[in-house]
């Protein structure tokens, strides 16, 4: 009988020391997966800290929602906005530059803190949009009558769309910026504070002003410069400049500049290499991009199957911006080819206050939307 409780009080200490274990063993196990969780979710809230303060988007202002108007177009003088290429619109031959060349030894990428033009200096204002101010650098205002002249006075060049663009820009993330016609950054400058920006520009005066903007505005890490313009062919050609209209730059098939299609004086500018629509897919930073184009009528050459069609292939552009003035009086045979491009891919032409636009092209406004019919977002 002795020896009987002496064996359960042996079984009942030793099954004590076992539990105690199992329970310190738990408590060890238990301490050890807490602390895991802790520093993982220390780890989580640093990434998340960091992506709160990360450059350029932290201080983004939030653009306010456009509100639509329905106004009637003003009677205007015709002017240019940003940019290149043809007013006479030459007939461009490959016969300078191989169609097979690639895209790396035509492209021209622009390192903004290097780009110089020689025997130019040029004065840099702070320009004023909605809660943004950041540098731009002008023209005299004698000699650039629309956008410079208009920034000196304190204004904003066609400041109403450029809003406009930054809310669909700021509602859609996905969204990188092409400025086709780049001119001195009016676009681009604020844009890049917002999102991606690949701006192309071939003027070399425009694009020294342009590349110095965005060194003083340190945006060089949200935008891509290319000196380049876009066309149907890669080859090089001259560029004619209107006089006192430094955005009204086109190119020429031949060595001077005599005068601009409607009979205004011009100068020759420096050659500029021409590239295609698709050369910029590898600059690209996004599959998906909202595309403005100024090129002075030169449109009708940037948008052709061949020359841009693996560029709306691979990126989806919800809407492009697309200055109009020049083509109300061009031919139809002409124009049709640019808005069949557009029409076989499901866009559907609008004015700049979201009313869809109809047959005649020629009382179409001076800008105009391309929209994708699945792209439901008002302008």
């Amino acid at each position: 009988m002795v020896l009987e409780n002496t064996n359960s009080s042996i079984m009942f200490k030793l099954w004590s020391i076992f539990c105690h274990r199992r329970h310190v063993i738990a408590l060890i196990l238990a301490s050890f997966l807490f602390l895991c969780v802790l520093v993982l979710f220390q780890r989580l809230n640093a990434e998340l800290a960091k992506s709160a303060f990360a450059p350029e988007r932290s201080s983004t202002p939030n653009i306010p929602a456009p509100v639509t108007q329905h106004r009637p177009e003003s009677t205007k003088q015709r002017r240019s906005t940003n940019s290149p290429t043809t007013s006479t619109e030459p007939s461009l031959s490959s016969s300078s530059t191989s169609q097979s060349s690639t895209a790396l030894n035509v492209v021209e990428v622009v390192e903004p803190s290097s780009f110089l033009v020689q025997n130019e200096t040029f004065d840099c204002i702070t320009a004023r949009l909605v809660a943004m101010a950041f540098p731009i650098c002008v023209y005299a205002a004698d000699t650039d009558i629309w956008v410079s002249s208009i920034l000196v006075r304190g204004g904003y060049f066609e400041s109403e769309e450029v809003i406009r663009l930054m809310h669909l820009l700021q509602l859609d993330r996905r969204l990188q910026f092409v400025d086709i016609g780049a001119n001195i950054g009016v676009h681009s400058l604020p844009i890049a504070r917002l999102c991606e920006v690949l701006a192309v520009e071939p003027n070399s005066r425009s694009m020294a002003r342009l590349a110095k903007a965005v060194v003083l505005g340190t945006v060089s890490s949200n935008i891509t410069l290319v000196h380049n313009a876009i066309s149907n062919v890669r080859t090089t050609l001259n560029m004619g400049v209107e006089w006192n209209n430094q955005g009204h730059a086109f190119l020429i098939n031949g060595t001077e500049c005599k005068s601009t299609e409607t009979g205004q004086p011009c100068t020759t500018s420096s050659q500029t290499t021409t590239i295609l629509l698709d050369d910029l897919l590898p600059l690209m930073r996004s599959t998906a991009a909202l595309l403005k184009v100024d090129v002075e009528s030169h449109e009708i050459n940037v948008f052709t199957e061949s020359s841009a069609g693996q560029f709306f292939e691979q990126i989806d552009v919800p809407l492009v911006f697309m200055e109009w003035v020049f083509h109300r009086h061009r031919s139809p045979e002409i124009v049709q080819r640019l808005l069949e491009f557009f029409y076989s891919r499901n866009y559907v032409v609008f004015d700049t206050h979201n009313f869809r636009l109809q047959m005649p092209y020629r009382n179409w406004p001076d800008n105009i939307l391309f929209k994708k019919s699945s792209y439901t977002t008002p302008f």
